[in-house]
């Protein structure tokens, strides 16, 4: 889109659809509470009659939220509601399953070999030293994880290359999520996408928007209301964006000189409940889409549960006349202190009080199996494994089910790194060129798209893995040499070759080859008997 008109709704059709979402979304991941039920009483803003204390909207009864965060408390009672991180875990979980180990950006050369071409990694050099300043820096690797869980919550986020002549002597690549970025598409490719910043002062709201597009990126900033994007204002109206307003020319644009553009969308995974929604359907699709009630089922059991550990603190009933008067009109306390008791003539035995004893049950297996389960589907609805929840005993799984839930997770993660890899390389590059722009003779410049590589896998359990090495053993289907290949990924060949001599000596399992023996003593037992 271009940039809007003054004094038009914010956000824009269709993306207030999208926008709707993701607040729920953000409600879950940031485990706000007050969001959650201001989002789920919305249907309760308008009730028609109140019955039981409640509010209710039309029928007989009426109906309530359907969701426990949406039901309101009757006036005058006190609930117990406890809500389960259980959001911001799963896209940790699924940030950590692509990116605990980050991924390698490297420039690619071609290289010809008689008759037949290939492509292989380049040697360090000027350029890729730049290169990994730009993508494979400390810093560039806590954006990934940060997108990583940003693409988990909101289907997507968008990669940019940004700079700053005053606090940076290379462009760097940034990640926004799609709740603050307004994209455009044509056949599915981002052809132009806005990026916004709120600044609230009272009822004012200022809205910095910047725009990219092939060649240029312009800086707008707005004066408006929370759903109005209001008129055009100086950037210097803000001390936020001051700074800009040195860097732009008399059209509010900045000349990038490329061809391409400096964002990448890069998506979650594609949408399902959008596909037929115009531009919404290449937004992408959250690992919340469809696990909103389970989420909410989750925080209901645990209410429950915490419910129970309230209620059965031990209590006592006492008749009314074993209570101390704090005078007319302000009721009596029970004294747990006192030891003699006037007799009372009430049924029963002669001079005895009777007290009850009330102590309710906490239904601690319940309560845990049911959350187990949640948990389980909560997980397995975003494709992820579920190792941590059935790994306590609790669950028996089967090898073939172990593997199948590894397995499971396993091409999860290698459906999400596809768009990874394009996003990272595409915008990975455009950071290159662009560097070479503003910092010539540095290494920058422009390249073949660079090779993004990914882990074979993201982390291994050392336990599963030496099972596979044993079974690998008893079967006789691999060699000494490949099974501390498997245990050590990152060794060299030298540190393997010694491994492998280390473990031949105290084994004595250097036996000759029965399909060439030939019974003739080998040499190393000639020179011992002499």
């Amino acid at each position: 889109m271009a940039l809007p008109a003054p004094n038009t709704a914010w956000p824009p059709a269709p993306w207030d659809f999208a926008y709707s979402q993701y607040r729920e979304n953000e409600a879950w991941y940031l485990g706000d509470t007050d969001e959650l039920e201001k989002i789920y009483r919305r249907e309760q803003q308008e009730a028609t009659h109140v019955h039981r204390g409640q509010p209710m909207r039309g029928g007989v009864v009426g109906a309530a939220s359907r969701m426990f965060w949406g039901r309101p408390v009757p006036t005058g009672q006190s609930r117990t509601r406890l809500h389960v991180p259980a959001p911001a875990d799963l896209a940790t979980i699924a940030s950590d399953s692509v990116f605990a180990v980050p991924p390698e950006v490297q420039l690619a050369v071609a290289t010809s070999q008689g008759a037949s071409a290939s492509v292989v990694a380049a040697t360090p050099s000027k350029e890729q030293l730049r290169l990994d300043e730009i993508a494979n820096s400390d810093a560039a690797h806590a954006m990934y994880n940060t997108m990583g869980e940003l693409k988990s919550v909101f289907g997507a986020t968008v990669i940019t290359s940004e700079w700053d002549l005053d606090i940076s002597d290379h462009v760097w690549l940034a990640s926004y999520a799609v709740d603050v970025v307004i994209p455009e598409f044509r056949k599915g490719k981002l052809i132009a996408c806005t990026m916004w910043t709120e600044y609230v002062d009272k009822s004012v709201v200022f809205r910095h928007l910047e725009h990219h597009e092939v060649g240029r990126i312009q800086h707008v900033l707005y004066q408006g209301s929370e759903t109005n994007i209001g008129r055009v204002v100086a950037l210097e109206d803000r001390p936020e964006t001051a700074h800009l307003a040195k860097m732009i020319n008399s059209e509010a644009g900045i000349v990038t000189g490329l061809d391409r553009l400096t964002a990448s969308y890069n998506l979650n995974m594609p949408t399902r409940a959008w596909r037929k929604k115009g531009q919404l359907a290449f937004a992408g699709r959250s690992d919340f889409a469809g696990s909103l009630p389970l989420f909410d089922a989750l925080d209901e059991t645990m209410s429950s549960w915490m419910r129970d550990l309230k209620l059965a603190g031990g209590k006592v009933l006492v008749p009314s006349s074993a209570l101390q008067s704090n005078g007319v009109g302000q009721g009596g306390f029970f004294d747990s202190g006192q030891e003699f008791f006037a007799g009372l003539d009430v049924p029963g035995e002669v001079g005895k009080i009777t007290m009850d004893k009330v102590q309710f049950a906490i239904r601690v297996d319940e309560h845990e199996r049911t959350a187990r389960a949640l948990w389980r589907e909560i997980f397995r609805a975003a494709g992820q494994g579920t190792r941590s929840i059935d790994d306590d005993g609790a669950s028996q799984v089967t090898a073939t089910g172990e593997l199948l839930r590894d397995k499971r997770e396993e091409i999860t993660r290698d459906k999400k790194t596809l768009y990874d890899k394009r996003a990272i390389a595409e915008q990975s590059s455009v950071a290159l060129e662009l560097d070479g722009k503003l910092f010539p003779g540095k290494g920058g410049g422009r390249f073949e798209e660079p090779v993004v590589m990914f882990a074979d896998i993201s982390q291994t359990d050392p336990e599963q893995l030496a099972r596979t090495i044993q079974f690998l053993d008893a079967a006789g289907a691999a060699s000494t040499r490949r099974k501390v290949e498997l245990f050590n990924p990152d060794w060299d060949d030298t540190k393997i070759d010694e491994e492998v001599k280390r473990i031949v000596a105290e084994r004595g399992t250097s036996a000759p080859d029965p399909a060439t023996f030939t019974g003739d003593p080998l040499p190393n037992e000639d020179e011992n008997e002499s």
